[in-house]
């Protein structure tokens, strides 16, 4: 009797058992059946990706830029004279030689100044006439209290006259003789008074010179920024009013950007052609100077280029393309615009690696070919990358790949 109940429960034990390990065991399996469902459904169901394969641009020996023109030579023309303008010889576009009349400026107050300096010059020459006059005036008193004192010492010597007239004699002498010395140094006043005033009327009168504004050099007005009955003064200096602006365009100044990847590629002397796209034609020049230095903020060598204008084909302002001859034989990665994706840390692309996994690669670009830039790193020959990466493609996600045509 007891071993039979002993046996019925250690059976009821079992089933218990078995009925807790059933209710514990079916929801896990349950759930992992669902994870492994969705994990299934994940791999099936990833994100559709176009693809594309970076390009390799043969070894190349020429470099092609952007370029801006300008003139060799360019200044601004002031007038030194103060006045209105009464005749203007000149307008823009017109072409000057060196020395030619821009403007001329009527100026009745400088006029009224060179005839008071010339006025007072007169007056200082007539000074001093008059003070040569005195200085021969006193010589010939000096002279005669030369004889008088002369007359005395003999006189005095034979006891004729006392003493006391000598000493009065002595004392006239040395008084006739201190105003020769004194007209002398009156006269020596008097001519450093002309020469100063010579110098004031040289001075006026190469002010009235300036009456005519003349061309420096040889170039083209490129701006006119004056008319017949402006008030002109020399102040406009100071507040930058020019009247006209010169450009010498007899040869012209190319400045290019040179990128950091291709600075080492630039010498001075290097051949350089000179296109204008709109023109169809080029002109040859060289490299003259580089700024030795990069901008901070574009990373790019500027870099003048020299060309002959004689026939005014490049025009100051113009847009035109540089092609360098350059030494370097390297060949260069290029990735197409629609892979970089810009960062506030820099430029990246979304490349594809294990076959299906997305890494985003910082890279560096050197030259822009438009469609597509030269990638300098951060990429290899062999590089996958995604077209137009959406939001949903993150790093290290997994996704479904075809290749661009």
């Amino acid at each position: 009797m007891n071993q039979a109940r002993t046996v019925g429960l250690f059976l009821l034990l079992i089933l218990v058992g078995a009925a807790l390990f059933y209710a514990g065991y079916a929801p896990r399996q349950s759930r992992l059946s669902l994870i492994e469902a969705e994990a299934k459904t994940a791999s099936e169901e990833r994100i559709p990706v176009t693809t594309t394969k970076v390009k390799i641009a043969a070894a190349a020996r020429q470099l092609t830029l952007p370029g801006n023109a300008s003139a060799i030579g360019e200044t601004p023309i002031y007038a030194r004279a103060e006045g209105y303008i009464v005749k203007r010889y000149v307008d823009i576009g017109d072409r000057v030689k060196a020395g030619d009349v821009l403007v001329e400026i009527d100026s009745p107050e400088l006029d009224q100044q060179v005839r008071n300096s010339k006025a007072r010059l007169e007056q200082l020459r007539a000074a001093t006439a008059q003070v040569k006059a005195a200085i021969a005036q006193a010589e010939a008193n000096a002279k005669l209290a030369e004889v008088n004192h002369h007359r005395s010492v003999q006189l005095v010597r034979e006891g004729v006259f006392p003493k006391a007239d000598l000493d009065e004699k002595t004392a006239l002498l040395d008084a006739r003789r201190a105003d020769v010395l004194a007209q002398k140094a009156n006269l020596i006043a008097a001519e450093e008074a002309i020469r100063a005033q010579l110098a004031e009327v040289a001075r006026l009168e190469e002010l009235t010179a300036f009456k005519k504004v003349r061309a420096p050099f040889a170039g083209i007005i490129t701006q006119r920024n004056c008319a017949v009955g402006n008030l002109i003064t020399p102040a406009a200096l100071a507040a930058g009013r020019d009247l006209f602006r010169l450009s010498d365009t007899s040869r012209m100044r190319i400045f290019v950007s040179t990128p950091q990847a291709n600075v080492g590629d630039i010498r001075v002397g290097q051949k350089a052609s000179v296109a204008i796209p709109e023109l169809n034609k080029a002109v040859e020049g060289s490299i003259v100077r580089t700024s030795n230095a990069l901008e901070n903020q574009t990373r790019t060598l500027l870099t003048e280029v020299n060309v002959n204008n004689p026939n005014g084909l490049l025009m100051p302002g113009m847009f035109v393309n540089v092609t360098i001859e350059t030494a370097s034989n390297r060949e260069s990665i290029l990735v197409p615009g629609d892979a970089i994706v810009s960062r506030s840390e820099g430029l990246f692309v979304a490349a594809l690696e294990q076959g299906d996994q997305v890494r985003f690669r910082k890279i560096e670009v050197g030259r822009d070919f438009g469609s597509a830039v030269e990638a300098t790193s951060g990429v290899g020959p062999d590089a996958v990358l995604i077209v137009n990466p959406s939001d949903e493609v993150k790093e290290g996600v997994r996704v479904r790949a075809s290749l661009r045509k």
